[in-house]
């Protein structure tokens, strides 16, 4: 099987694949994802063939092929503005079950029908988000108990 690419989509997927093993092996160091960075590496290595040369470096000493650090800046950038959105959505929904299950406990809120859970949760969901987006992290406090 062939498929084509133009120049502007192969360095759409160069930055996909990037952001893809990132998500992949980011946060990994003993359980590295070896085909994950052998396709990164391989679709580095296919650059040149699309005149995208400058974005990429060959380094001898890992026989492996790298985004140039301009490049992964960029990304890096895509990014990291992933990570922000996903830690105030994450953070958003475990406070609320966290709280749905504290107010109503853990067996009321087995039994409610999916729709209930959901509309209670976005309650609580909706008030932490308008709390962070006039706050941020101001008013969140971790209390330990004694």
């Amino acid at each position: 099987m062939e498929i084509k690419f133009t120049k502007d989509q192969y360095a759409q997927l160069m930055r996909l694949v990037y952001l893809g093993n990132w998500v992949v092996n980011g946060y990994h160091t003993d359980d590295i994802d070896e085909e994950s960075d052998a396709l990164e590496d391989y679709i580095y290595s296919k650059a040149r063939d699309f005149g995208l040369e400058k974005t990429t470096t060959y380094e001898e000493d890992q026989n492996a092929w790298y985004p140039k650090s301009s490049i992964e800046d960029e990304w890096l950038a895509d990014l990291d503005e992933y990570k922000n959105d996903a830690f105030w959505d994450e953070l958003e929904y475990r406070l609320a079950d966290r709280d749905l299950v504290a107010r109503y406990g853990e067996n009321a809120v087995d039994g409610m029908s999916s729709e209930e859970r959901q509309d209670t949760e976005r309650q609580l969901v909706d008030n932490y988000y308008e709390e962070f987006q006039k706050n941020g992290l101001k008013n969140f406090v971790l209390m330990r108990p004694n």
